[in-house]
């Protein structure tokens, strides 16, 4: 017998929990955005066939706590406490049915508008999703991947910042001051960087300048004579190529000296030569000393030792070796 009694109450146990929760609505149902407007569809014809507010209350009693709707990769969370609430609000004694069942009504539709948008894009998702694929195919799109790129690193440096702040989480209005701190702080990091990689490369710059060797003009002869001189020991040593560049210069100067034109270091062996007149009678030596130049620094030719010497006994010729006489 206590047998008996004790099976009994463990049955009891068991099955007052199930029997309690039997008649309890689910909390959520799942749908789809047009399964979901089917169903408000449903039931506003159920709350309209509906003759007393106790029909009414059993088909609140049927509904959920909450509808999960799905459009496309969306999930909304509706609520259906308006709904259950405008049902049984014919429990109420000075409330009439028909005023019920037509607010009932009402709020039923106005979900239901606000739903179909939903169904109808839920339904143009894959053909939006196929032309919006098709559009940015196009070769004007082609960096598009590189830009999603960029979008995707900055939400990552948000995140990451979000989770460095201290008692900081997404959402609240304490944020938004943080990540423009952190921006400007960011900002000015990057400008400093950037100022001192321009300075150290303007300073190397200006070290490469002044460490590269300058043709300095005092220290090259600025006499005709020792010009000549140079010359006559580049032949002597067997260096045509020094004894040209020297016999040139040797002309230069002793030209200039007499006036017959003014040295510039811009100024090319032709255009020295159209200084002086075709009938002046240092013409052929002249001539003939600055075209082996000419020939030798830039026509890349190689003289022979004769035509240096040659050139070494045009100076004389010209006066290399006396004494300055400047033109009045």
């Amino acid at each position: 017998m206590p047998l008996r009694f004790a099976v009994a109450l463990l049955a009891v146990a068991l099955l007052l929990p199930a029997a309690a929760t039997a008649g309890q609505p689910p909390p959520t149902a799942d749908l789809d955005a047009p399964a979901f407007v089917a169903l408000l569809d449903r039931l506003a014809g159920q709350v309209r066939a509906a003759d007393s507010a106790a029909a009414a209350a059993a088909l609140a009693d049927d509904l959920p706590q909450a509808w999960t709707v799905r459009a496309g990769e969306e999930r909304l969370t509706v609520p259906a406490a308006p709904i259950v609430d405008a049902l049984t609000a014919a429990s109420t004694p000075e409330s009439s049915w028909p005023e019920i069942r037509d607010a009932a009504v009402a709020r039923i539709d106005a979900l239901r508008e606000e739903a179909a948008p939903l169904a109808r894009l839920g339904a143009a998702r894959p053909h939006l999703r196929g032309a919006l694929a098709d559009v940015l195919a196009a070769p004007e799109f082609r960096g598009r991947q590189r830009y999603a790129g960029l979008l995707a690193f900055v939400d990552r440096v948000k995140r990451w910042l979000r989770g460095w702040l201290p008692d900081v989480r997404p959402g609240t209005a304490v944020v938004a001051p943080y990540l423009r701190y952190a921006t400007w702080v960011i900002g000015a990091a990057a400008f400093v960087l950037l100022a001192w990689l321009t300075w150290r490369v303007l300073r190397g710059a200006s070290r490469d300048t002044a460490a590269r060797p300058r043709s300095v003009r005092g220290a090259e002869p600025v006499d005709a004579r020792t010009w000549a001189a140079r010359a006559r020991a580049a032949a002597a040593a067997g260096d045509a190529r020094e004894a040209v560049r020297c016999a040139y210069h040797a002309v230069l100067h002793r030209l200039d000296e007499d006036g017959a034109w003014t040295i510039a270091e811009a100024r090319t062996p032709r255009e020295y030569m159209r200084l002086l007149p075709a009938a002046d009678r240092r013409q052929p030596a002249v001539s003939f000393v600055a075209r082996l130049f000419e020939g030798t620094w830039y026509g890349g030719a190689e003289p022979a030792i004769t035509d240096a010497q040659t050139a070494v006994c045009h100076l004389r010729d010209l006066g290399c070796d006396a004494q300055a006489d400047p033109a009045i």
